[in-house]
């Protein structure tokens, strides 16, 4: 869907709408190549405050020529906002990590991936936010993306509560792990979902509904 930001951000009118590029390349309208900008969307209430914000790339570096090959370029976004209703703030963080063909198993690029990654939200981010991580890291349990986020006292909450599997039946392959969602002890979990239906994709959404400890 090569609209398909406008198209959510339609559906969600009263949310700020922010979208990070990472490349541009052609999608195909039958024989008609169509210019179309791939990234990462952040959509936020608009009854929340954004304070502050950081957007960069985890991998690589903009593509604007053409997908290429993986690992493509990658990139994150974090949001600092300010809960009225809680006198808080919060930072929220997200980051679709760098797929690679050989698998989801660590290696050099995911580990630079990863401290990117943790300096983004570290830098976005103050002491005593509630923060929470979240995207399609493409990792496995126990990797080191999952090891760096936890020196900033952030704890995954899909394998932390017994998820094994975050893809839908549109996933034919093993292993079912790529989403995770992490917090800190700043924040209140309230319900914490991996959404088995309805499918709109490979991957099964994650949903958090928390309050910001005070």
């Amino acid at each position: 869907r090569a609209n398909l930001f406008r198209e959510v951000g339609e559906a969600l009118p009263s949310h700020q709408a922010f979208f990070c590029v990472a490349a541009r390349g052609d999608l195909f309208r039958g024989d008609e190549p169509v210019g179309t900008e791939w990234g990462l969307a952040t959509f936020v209430r608009g009854d929340l405050v954004v304070i502050g914000q950081a957007q960069g790339f985890v991998h690589g570096d903009y593509a604007a020529t053409g997908w290429g090959p993986h690992p493509r370029a990658r990139n994150a976004h974090v949001v600092r906002i300010f809960d009225h209703a809680a006198r808080r703030p919060v930072t929220i963080a997200q980051m679709h990590g760098l797929r690679d063909p050989a698998g989801k198993a660590d290696t050099a690029a995911r580990l630079v991936q990863a401290e990117r990654f943790k300096g983004m939200i570290r830098a976005a981010s103050r002491p005593g936010d509630a923060v929470v991580a979240a995207g399609d890291f493409n990792v496995l349990p126990g990797s080191v993306t999952l090891r760096r986020l936890g020196d900033l006292g952030l704890i995954d909450l899909v394998t932390g509560r017994g998820h094994t599997d975050t893809r839908t039946s549109h996933y034919r392959k093993e292993p079912r792990y790529a989403d995770y969602l992490l917090v800190n002890d700043r924040v209140r979990v309230e319900e914490f979902a991996v959404v088995a239906q309805p499918e709109v994709s490979d991957h099964r959404p994650l949903m958090l509904d928390f309050v910001p400890a005070t």
